[in-house]
């Protein structure tokens, strides 16, 4: 098991989307998987909280990557949301960091469930997730 690899090899790992909401991969392992943003202007909902979409996102990004870690990078795969349920705790104002702790909690070779705590800094628990994935292609044509 491995830590996030070198900076080159993810590379393509976020699609345009992700990358656009600014997510960072802090750690990228076999079970799991540790994603964060920091809340900006765009983020937030007509409240001045994270929206919902934002933490949705996040959750969904950390959970599918965590049931399609290889040790060998070329054998990484892209992960098929097929159920995602999402249990909001609390809110987030603007500067906060949030993490998405994801592990995947069992399945077989094609289908996975995941399950994911979404954080502050100070641990706080501020949504909860739960999924259902299936493992796709692998992401060779996307580095």
């Amino acid at each position: 098991m491995s830590a996030v690899p070198d900076a080159p090899i993810l590379q393509g790992l976020f699609s345009g989307f992700a990358a656009h909401l600014g997510l960072d991969l802090q750690q990228y392992q076999q079970a799991q998987t540790v994603i964060a943003v920091t809340v900006q202007p765009h983020h937030l909902n007509q409240a001045g909280n994270l929206h919902g979409g934002v933490i949705a996102s996040l959750a969904d990004t950390a959970m599918g990557m965590s049931g399609t870690w290889h040790a060998d990078p070329e054998q990484w795969r892209l992960a098929l949301t097929l159920s995602l349920n999402i249990n909001y705790m609390a809110s987030t104002p603007p500067g906060t960091e949030v993490r998405a702790v994801a592990r995947t909690r069992g399945g077989g070779v094609k289908i996975f469930m995941a399950s994911c705590d979404l954080l502050d800094a100070e641990d706080r628990l501020l949504a909860s997730a739960e999924g259902v994935f299936k493992r796709g292609r692998l992401r060779l044509d996307s580095r």
